[in-house]
């Protein structure tokens, strides 16, 4: 396989897997009484994958260090935000798009944060291991994650819309 082969199959395995990471994430959104921090773990990963994805396709960065590394949801978000999809649809209003482009680099730089590994130090908050916060410990199914009320807001669900636009666009955009 050239690099080229395995640098577009792997490209295309994360666009597959952060697709069906997503899937779970709705379903787990929209069932009663399961712990937020299951449908916010799907969500960091679909985000996580997709971000990957298009980096590992439409970059020339080693793709065993792209492959190694949690990649920056935030960069990519940023860059999303910037597309002409979104630019159009934010045309004449660029105090909104400002807004937004705002919010949704707070929102995925939270998201990024879910995962342990990314900052457990100054952000011991996550959505996969429990974890201390004054001197008492915290599990994720009991925790609230109030730092993502964001994401049920107007600028939240924006994001989210932002995010499953890139998923489904994957194949035929770069």
């Amino acid at each position: 396989m050239t690099e080229d082969e395995r640098r577009n199959s792997f490209a295309t395995g994360f666009a597959r897997q952060a697709r069906s990471d997503w899937q779970v994430f709705q379903l787990l959104q929209a069932e009663r009484g399961v712990p937020t921090c299951h449908s916010l773990h799907y969500l960091q990963m679909a985000c996580e994958k997709i971000a990957k994805a298009y980096r590992l396709r439409d970059t020339d960065s080693p793709i065993d260090t792209l492959l190694s590394r949690h990649v920056g949801s935030p960069k990519f978000v940023s860059a999303l935000v910037k597309s002409p999809r979104v630019l159009k649809r934010y045309a004449g209003k660029s105090a909104q798009l400002q807004t937004f482009e705002r919010q949704a680099s707070v929102i995925a730089r939270t998201i990024e944060t879910l995962a342990p590994s990314v900052d457990r130090g100054s952000q011991p908050e996550n959505t996969e291991y429990p974890w201390e916060s004054d001197e008492v410990v915290r599990t994720p199914c009991e925790y609230s994650f109030p730092n993502l009320s964001l994401l049920w807001e107007p600028s939240g669900r924006a994001f989210l819309k932002l995010v499953a636009e890139a998923l489904h666009d994957f194949d035929e955009v770069s």
